[in-house]
């Protein structure tokens, strides 16, 4: 569920689990209920609001993101391993990313895109990995792909001000912080520099990033938790 960032109308888009898109505008008049005449009891009929659906995926959508650089683009992520970028004016969805073979089964779990780059896409999955990906490159291209946890990812967070800085929500009881500008490893075990991590008790099953550097997270342990890494952004 999310607002568009628009300050001319309260736009609420919603995604459910079969891959549909539903848009709410909240500034639009309720219908007047109309009565029923064939109750005795002159029942009426509650009134029900419009609302636009888009079938734009063919699995449920986990997450969804507007452009910081397009108003007239949403990006989405589904459990049928893509993310598709919908043009809110034309109604129209076009493929942004997908795994290389049509095989692949790698449901997305979260996509975000920073304020400072209008070509990159960063995504998670259930499998417990974290992926960018260029927009620009031709099908099969400009994707790495980082092992970064043995179970699921239930969502991730960019620093809105230090996007190289991310956390990551996982189902290994983990709170987990990220560096991109230090990448490790050989071949396909390379990995961002992990910089900082909390365990719950339970499962972590999102956690968000503020303006302010502080990161707020949801567990099954029935907490919500605050941590404040104002000062992450200046980590060499």
């Amino acid at each position: 569920l999310g607002f568009h960032p628009t300050t001319d109308k309260a736009l609420v888009f919603a995604g459910d689990k079969l891959g549909s898109l539903g848009l709410f505008d909240a500034s639009q008049q309720p219908t007047p209920a109309v009565k029923n005449e064939d109750d005795d009891e002159s029942d009426d009929e509650e009134a029900k609001p419009s609302i636009t659906t888009l079938k734009i995926h063919t699995r449920t959508i986990s997450a969804f993101q507007f452009s910081p650089h397009d108003p007239n683009a949403l990006y989405s992520a589904s459990y049928d391993s893509s993310i598709r970028k919908l043009d809110l004016q034309k109604g129209v969805a076009v493929e942004a990313y997908a795994p290389i073979s049509k095989d692949d089964d790698e449901p997305l779990s979260g996509v975000e895109m920073s304020q400072f780059d209008p070509h990159t896409l960063f995504f998670s999955t259930l499998n417990g990995n974290f992926g960018r990906h260029d927009t620009r490159s031709k099908p099969g291209n400009g994707t790495d792909i980082f092992a970064l946890s043995e179970k699921k990812i239930g969502g991730f967070s960019l620093n809105p001000a230090h996007p190289h800085i991310f956390a990551t929500a996982s189902l290994d009881r983990y709170l987990r912080l990220w560096d991109l500008r230090m990448i490790k490893g050989p071949g396909d075990d390379k990995a961002p520099v992990e910089i900082g991590s909390h365990e719950s008790r339970l499962s972590v099953s999102h956690a968000a990033f503020n303006s302010a550097g502080q990161i707020a997270t949801a567990s099954y342990d029935d907490t919500v938790k605050i941590y404040d890494f104002s000062s992450v952004g200046t980590l060499s």
